[in-house]
């Protein structure tokens, strides 16, 4: 039987840290390669001082085992890290088991300390290594599944090894039931067009790049289907064991490409595309049409120099003015209305445009512009200001004899008290003449009672009496015949010269009550004139036009009642109806039969006799209230009357628009 000393000669040559502790597991004993270990005598480690040398993110791990260890008098086992003498942790495996007599009580603890550190290394090694080659895996599956391409690999004797969904969709089945079988199997329709790309990549070691490819898909045979192919050689220890297989498809790209083209070539609007630094990279053939160049003369030339370097006068147009370059310069989108652009032969036209910058991410790469020739817009614009003052004309010429009936009724009664105080003037002259004479102090030789018979008898011709009733009416009805000559005056202004494009704020009920006064002669014998004018805001507009616009209506309104056996009656009302205002003129004259309620507002329609209208006034209404961003509706009934809804944007816009 071993002795005590031979014991302990075994425990310090066990090539592992041993250690011996109480039943309540306070250490009483480590051996000689703990000592060594550590660097601390022995007595270092005793009672629970040994906790001292535990890595501190290991010190509660390690405290928690031993203790339940020793609680529940179960083996304990745990790896944590210890301090060596050099001060580095090492990894160890700490294992304890209790020792009893028998089945008595614990009488001590026996434990060792194996170092694991390499083992450790090794097995975080072997996870890093198993977790990179899992995300690799992960990856490559992930990539193969998800991405937009095709992926595929065929051995050499061209069988399907490995396809992703989007390869496997060029053929027949699923990439499960692809795998080993022959692409000639799977892409019967294909494989006769690509065998020789196969071989060729498996003779030559070389890759093919790009290869276009179109044909209908075997899951989608009744759509033809555009590819680009690339194929690569697999190799392993050097030895071409494959092709790899990259699959796009571009059936869409092509389809936008050909789109794109047909656009291109095909729309009236010219379009061309600049580069970032304002040098032409393509031009569609309606611009080509337009300018007079072709686009390879102008190709990579400064478009600014070429096509819009001078103003309609000929004058310079500075690069700083330039819309085109003002796309580049500010990154937004540009539109002007007129501008020139200058023809391969000198000659100006008029154009509107649009510019928009061409991105990259945030890096401007270029512009596109979209113009057209607005030339017969122009003499169209023209045409149509000319057709409303035109208008504006007949309409005066047919109310001139009424206007001239209110301004000759007035001037009559004008006339007539002028004469009147004309003659009242020379009366009252002659009695203040007699007046004097019989007050002149030097005439002392006339008697009194001869000075009051001569002014009684002057009174007498003056008619004193008549003159201090009469003088004063007189007066008074010659300012009001005037003060109506002025107003009439001041509402013809308003239709007597041709419009400008510039508008201003109106009052539109003002503008009401002026074209009143103006048609008033072609109302007042045939119907009331019933106003009922809402609080309206001032309204940005062309007041000439609308003028215009009310009259015709106006006028229309009247003619509707000519034929009526009673008086009629003429509505008109104006309110607020949220982001536009309002204005009704409405009659209960003959009406509009329901059929023709749609063909009133075309040009040089009418239902008047002929020689009584030109079937232009509504269709100018039209037009006017469009350009002011309005419309204008009619409801009308046969034998009930008509009401023209005219509606305008308090703020000048189109509601909807920006």
């Amino acid at each position: 039987m071993l002795s005590e000393d031979d014991l302990y000669l075994v425990a310090d040559s066990i090539p592992h840290l041993m250690w011996v502790a109480a039943p309540d597991g306070s250490i009483e004993y480590v051996n000689r390669r703990g000592t060594e270990y550590t660097g601390l005598r022995r007595e270092s480690h005793y009672d629970w001082d040994w906790l001292s040398l535990v890595h501190p993110d290991d010190v509660d791990y390690a405290r928690e085992g031993w203790a339940e260890a020793t609680r529940t008098e179960t083996p304990y086992e745990r790896d944590y890290r210890l301090r060596r003498a050099d001060g580095e942790y090492r990894w160890h495996c700490f294992r304890s088991l209790p020792v009893r007599r028998g089945d008595g009580p614990i009488v001590s603890w026996i434990g060792t300390a194996t170092d694991i550190e390499d083992q450790k290394a090794l097995e975080e090694s072997l996870r890093r290594s198993e977790r990179q080659t899992a995300e690799t895996l992960t990856l490559l599956e992930t990539l193969q599944s998800a991405a937009p391409i095709g992926f595929g690999f065929v051995d050499r004797e061209f069988r399907v090894v490995r396809s992703n969904e989007i390869l496997a969709s060029i053929g027949t089945g699923s990439p499960a039931e692809q795998l080993g079988r022959p692409l000639a199997e799977v892409i019967p329709e294909l494989w006769p067009r690509v065998e020789s790309t196969y071989r060729r990549v498996l003779d030559t070691g070389e890759a093919v790049r790009n290869l276009h490819i179109t044909a209908p898909s075997g899951r989608d045979p009744d759509r033809v289907h555009s590819w680009l192919g690339s194929y690569y050689p697999v190799r392993l220890d050097g030895e071409i064991i494959g092709v790899g297989l990259v699959v796009v498809d571009i059936t869409e790209r092509t389809a936008a490409e050909e789109f794109r083209s047909v656009v291109m070539e095909n729309m009236a609007e010219g379009l061309y595309t600049i580069d970032d630094e304002g040098r032409l990279t393509s031009l569609n053939r309606a611009a080509s049409k337009m300018l007079g160049w072709e686009e390879s003369e102008l190709e990579g030339r400064d478009m600014h120099a070429a096509v819009h370097f001078q103003r309609f006068d000929g004058t310079p147009m500075p690069s700083n003015e330039c819309g085109l370059l003002k796309v580049r310069a500010e990154g937004r989108p540009v539109s002007v209305a007129a501008e020139a652009f200058t023809r391969k032969d000198g000659s100006v036209f008029p154009v509107s445009y649009s510019a928009a910058p061409l991105r990259i991410g945030s890096t401007f790469r270029g512009a596109v512009i979209v113009f057209r020739d607005i030339t017969d817009q122009r003499k169209r614009q023209q045409r149509e200001l000319e057709a409303r003052h035109d208008q504006k004309l007949e309409s005066l010429g047919r109310l001139s004899a009424g206007i001239a009936h209110e301004i000759n009724t007035p001037i009559q009664f004008v006339g007539d008290n002028t004469r009147f105080l004309a003659t009242a003037y020379q009366e009252m002259l002659e009695l203040l003449l007699v007046y004097r004479e019989c007050m002149d102090l030097s005439a002392g030789e006339i008697a009194w009672d001869e000075r009051i018979g001569r002014v009684t008898k002057a009174e007498q011709k003056a008619d004193i009496d008549y003159l201090a009733s009469e003088v004063p009416v007189a007066v008074e009805q010659s300012l009001e015949g005037i003060e109506r000559v002025a107003s009439l005056v001041r509402a013809m202004k308003s239709f007597s010269y041709k419009d400008s494009n510039d508008r201003s704020y109106v009052d539109l009920n003002e503008a009401i009550r002026t074209t009143l006064t103006v048609a008033r002669n072609e109302v007042k014998y045939v119907a009331d004139v019933t106003l009922d004018l809402g609080e309206l805001p001032e309204v940005p507009c062309t007041l000439g036009d609308l003028n215009q616009v009310f009259l015709n209506l106006l006028v229309n309104a009247a003619d509707a009642m000519q034929d009526k056996d009673e008086r009629g009656e003429i509505r008109i009302s104006t309110r607020v109806e949220g982001p536009m205002v309002a204005i009704s003129i409405a009659d209960n004259g003959c009406g509009i039969p329901e059929h023709l309620n749609h063909l009133i507002f075309e040009p040089f329609f009418t239902t008047k006799e002929v020689g009584k209208g030109t079937g232009q006034g509504l269709a100018l209404a039209r037009t006017v209230l469009e350009k002011h961003g309005g419309t204008i509706e009619v409801n009308s009934r046969t034998g009930e009357g008509s009401e023209f809804v005219l509606r305008l944007p308090v703020d000048g816009k189109r509601p909807g628009s920006a």
